[in-house]
């Protein structure tokens, strides 16, 4: 009897070492696969988050460009100028003499006091301003222009924040809407350049053009803290 007892208790040793080996086989098959996974998910990570700072410097770029109200005076045959060449800024009330040279009417006058010829090519003036309807014909069209780049701006930052926040939960279109948000901002940084371009040709939409980009500004940010909440699975 014991020596059948003994036999059976070392086979069930045996079983038991065998059970306890596979065991350890297996966790550590799992861990490596884990660990694998981990590396995967981490060079993943690094990537998009690599991503994130060059979009995130793209858009910083974009929108902390200034919009400066310095023009330089144009004299040519073929263009009308956009500022007084005595104040060196955007024409007020702009009047040309007869010699077609354009000054602001307070700068004209002011001139005339101290000198009778033009400022420009040193012409008598005669004391003739006439009001400069091309001028101001022009300066209102910049206007417009400057008043729609603004808005197409403001369009496109809205079209990227709403991108970003329903890019939230969807991980498996994560690589396609943050190609899309990058091409955004591609575009928005071209506008927001010719929209600066323009802007200055129109003295009173400067302020409004600041505003717009202080507001891009945080709606980009607010953008960039909702996309990095997301588990991107590529």
């Amino acid at each position: 009897m014991s020596d059948s007892g003994e036999a059976k208790t070392s086979e069930e040793e045996s079983q038991l070492a065998e059970q306890e080996t596979e065991t350890r086989e297996g966790e550590m098959t799992k861990n490596l696969k884990k660990r694998g996974l981990d590396v995967d998910k981490d060079e993943d990570s690094k990537n998009e988050s690599s991503r994130f700072e060059k979009l995130e410097k793209k858009v910083k770029k974009a929108t902390s460009r200034k919009l400066e109200t310095d023009f330089e005076p144009r004299e040519e045959n073929d263009a009308l100028p956009l500022a007084c060449s005595i104040c060196q800024k955007p024409f007020l009330d702009p009047v040309v003499t007869k010699c077609n040279h354009y000054f602001c009417d307070k700068c004209a006058l002011k001139h005339q006091t101290e000198n009778d010829n033009c400022f420009v090519c040193n012409e008598p003036t005669l004391g003739v301003f006439n009001i400069a309807v091309e001028i101001k014909e022009r300066i209102d069209e910049e206007r417009e222009k400057a008043r729609a780049m603004v808005k197409e701006v403001r369009a496109m930052l809205e079209k990227a924040s709403t991108m970003a926040d329903d890019a939230r939960g969807i991980s498996e279109k994560a690589v396609k809407m943050v190609e899309e948000i990058e091409t955004m901002v591609e575009k928005v940084a071209a506008m927001a350049t010719k929209a600066a371009e323009t802007a200055t040709m129109a003295a009173d939409m400067v302020q409004e053009a600041e505003e717009t980009m202080e507001t891009a500004k945080a709606n980009m940010a607010k953008a960039f803290a909702v996309m990095k909440t997301v588990m991107w699975n590529v």
